[in-house]
């Protein structure tokens, strides 16, 4: 894998390209959510026809370039105040911030709306109760779908040991060892999303690679993943804003 250009217009695209034995002539033009433009292509491909491919979708490529420019611009870092509007399970849930005696922020979910209860009424407060809030719920939502899903992956003889890492570029990974880490954040996803990164994972404990032998595996458990996956992307950066 390398960092090739071609030029449009007065555009430089900057791409990297994965060669993939599973491809039958044809090359693939993916444009991820942090704006990288990937290119898995058939072995051998030439360097002229991957350049030419690229260049033949460059004006989609520009447009899907600018449709996440737009989404990271109006992505605005959260100030977790009263009217903001906050996610769950893919849905939107206005935030309404409210005085509390307790010593801890409490966290209530209703009418569509978030409530939260806060002694002091800071941006770290309602932040923090939040995020308590959302590691609860991934920890159940997490566990049952995970215990649901390895039901069906017969490559699976029990549910795997896993655990909550936040991470800032990931949904989830798959240790050498098979111990599984998911994204606490992903609780804001749809369940259809949700689902799709934990038999991603799962597949890892059968292929810790993304051979094609590992697609293979992924399209047969899960033969909408990729719809799943761009559902997921395209609401990557308003999630984790």
């Amino acid at each position: 894998m390398g960092d090739y250009r071609v030029t449009y217009g007065k555009d430089t695209l900057v791409f990297s390209v994965s060669y993939r034995e599973h491809l039958a002539g044809k090359v693939q033009i993916h444009v991820e959510p942090d704006r990288r433009i990937v290119i898995d292509a058939p072995p051998r491909t030439p360097m002229t026809d991957i350049k030419q491919a690229v260049l033949k979708r460059a004006r989609w490529i520009r447009n899907r370039l600018a449709k996440l420019e737009a989404v990271h611009l109006h992505a605005l870092e959260r100030q977790y105040v009263s009217g903001e509007t906050h996610w769950y399970l893919g849905k939107r849930y206005l935030l309404k911030v409210r005085d509390s005696s307790s010593e801890a922020g409490v966290v209530k979910l209703r009418g569509g709306r978030f409530d939260v209860f806060v002694p002091v009424r800071s941006a770290s407060a309602v932040q923090q109760a939040l995020d308590d809030w959302y590691r609860i719920r991934a920890l159940r939502v997490f566990a049952r779908r995970l215990a649901a899903l390895c039901v069906d992956s017969d490559w699976v003889a029990t549910v795997p040991d896993w655990r909550l890492r936040p991470m800032k570029k990931q949904w989830g990974s798959c240790s050498p060892k098979g111990r599984l880490s998911l994204n606490p954040m992903l609780v804001k996803a749809p369940l259809q999303c949700i689902d799709y990164v934990i038999v991603h994972e799962l597949c890892h404990l059968k292929y810790h690679n993304h051979s094609d032998a590992y697609y293979a595996l992924l399209t047969r458990r899960l033969p909408d993943w990729k719809e799943r996956k761009r559902r997921l992307d395209d609401l990557a950066e308003r999630i984790l804003s």
